[in-house]
């Protein structure tokens, strides 16, 4: 009866063992790929822009120099190069173009524009914008100023033959100074106590 008994808990724990065996085996899939990144907009590295944007340009440079980083080297991104832009018309749009993939650092993720953009008139101040993004729309001035999702960025320099601000047109932000009607002075509001 033992002999039996042991045969029986033999066989029992054979196929347990078998049964563990055949729910615990694994098979392996193949990985899934990785998600892809979202498209991130180009940014302009504006330390190494050339000329420098910290101060008021007093002489006409024979190219723009703007550093782009790109989160993918491979995208190309689009620019657009503007003087005087108004944002009312959408005049002042000089030229868009696309500048493809290439790799000018070791890891390809700076792109290097070298813009030269017609020389304006001597006679004012004028704005020069260069905007960057992955997708310019060349429909009109308007639409290459504000690119599509995901943007863009945009560098501003300004420019007088006299080398400084003065003369130039101030922009106004729709804010209007206080003035103290008793004294007819401009102000911030104070009472003067």
């Amino acid at each position: 009866m033992r002999a039996r008994a042991t045969r029986a808990l033999a066989v029992m724990l054979s196929v347990a063992a078998i049964g563990i065996l055949a729910d615990g085996c694994v098979i392996a899939d193949p990985p899934t790929p990785l998600p892809a990144l979202p498209a991130m907009r180009p940014t302009i590295v504006r330390a190494s822009v050339v000329p420098s944007v910290s101060s008021v340009l007093g002489t006409w440079p024979t190219t723009f120099i703007v550093p782009v980083e790109v989160t993918d080297p491979l995208a190309s991104i689009g620019w657009a190069t503007f003087v005087d832009f108004n944002p009312a018309s959408g005049e002042g749009l000089k030229e868009v173009g696309i500048a493809t993939s290439g790799s000018s650092s070791p890891s390809g993720r700076i792109r290097k524009l070298e813009l030269p953009i017609a020389k304006p008139s001597d006679d004012q101040c004028h704005v020069v914008e260069i905007v960057v993004a992955l997708r310019i729309n060349t429909f009109s001035g308007l639409t290459a100023h504000a690119p599509d999702p995901p943007y863009g960025d945009v560098v501003t320099w300004f420019y007088n033959p006299a080398g400084d601000v003065s003369g130039c047109p101030v922009i106004d932000a729709g804010i209007t100074p206080l003035v103290d009607a008793e004294a007819g002075v401009e102000g911030g509001g104070g009472t003067g106590q």
